[in-house]
């Protein structure tokens, strides 16, 4: 609804709530963006994506590989 065409007092009261319900979405939908942005870079995450961007250079299943069967060796012993 345009604001120009407003006439009555009952027709701004009904765009008003037009506006409140618009942004109470709005902020619904800002929230529940942050809670993903907030899941998707968890430190296990951010980790994860660092090793991504690690592999391609380096061989980091090698390494991780080697890592766990030297611990595996000392815990054994």
């Amino acid at each position: 609804m345009k604001y120009s065409e407003i006439k009555t007092m009952s027709e701004l009261e009904e765009a008003q709530k037009q506006v409140k319900r618009r942004i109470r979405n709005k902020g619904e939908a800002v929230k529940d963006s942050f809670y993903e942005m907030r899941e998707s870079y968890s430190p296990g995450n951010m980790l994860l994506s660092g090793l991504r961007a690690v592999s391609s250079y380096i061989p980091v299943d090698n390494l991780l590989l080697t890592t766990v069967r030297r611990l595996k060796r000392r815990l054994s012993r």
